[in-house]
């Protein structure tokens, strides 16, 4: 399939639909499991390895969708963006900052999981985690990119509420239909 002209259609295509709402809660879920259990938990705590597996589990397979919803989105016809001016920028600049902070997250996460020897953990192979994660220097980046990734999302949310409000028919096009 090659890339269709923007503006040709009134929806996005099915996949890029499917893989926007299936990102949106496992990005969300990674995220809670983060900052709200994760960070809390001491390393010394045993029930911190498997909470970490799935996390890093579900953080590459958040990284494969992010490619193949990246793809999508590249090579399908989409609708135009609905706005003109400094609303359009920001529309387009935020889009594209949650892909680019998303993958930021995916990528500082396996450099921690690298430099920490935290792969094994996938396996269901027991690790010895480090003392404190602040020593693996991706690990700051990725505590990083969460808190921007994090402000992106509450500023799309926030669009999302304003399209609600304004009733002007932007958020069908994330939703399945005709195209």
């Amino acid at each position: 399939m090659t890339r269709a002209a923007t503006g040709a259609v009134k929806r996005y295509h099915p996949m890029l639909v499917a893989l926007h709402w299936l990102l949106a809660l496992a990005i969300l879920g990674n995220q809670v499991a983060g900052k709200f259990i994760l960070e809390g938990m001491a390393n010394s705590d045993p029930a911190k390895p498997e909470i970490l597996r799935l996390h890093m589990a579900s953080g590459l397979t958040i990284l494969i969708l992010m490619v193949v919803r990246l793809v999508t989105r590249v090579r399908t016809a989409k609708p135009p963006v609905p706005h003109q001016g400094p609303l359009k920028w920001l529309s387009v600049t935020n889009h594209w900052a949650l892909y680019v902070f998303s993958f930021s997250m995916l990528v500082t996460g396996l450099g921690t999981a690298q430099l920490g020897g935290l792969f094994p953990i996938l396996a269901g192979e027991p690790v010895i985690l480090p003392a404190n994660f602040e020593t693996i220097q991706p690990f700051a980046g990725h505590v990083l990119f969460s808190s921007v990734l994090i402000a992106l999302i509450a500023l799309h949310l926030g669009a999302v509420g304003w399209h609600l409000v304004k009733r002007d028919n932007v958020l069908p096009r994330m939703w399945f239909g005709a195209r």
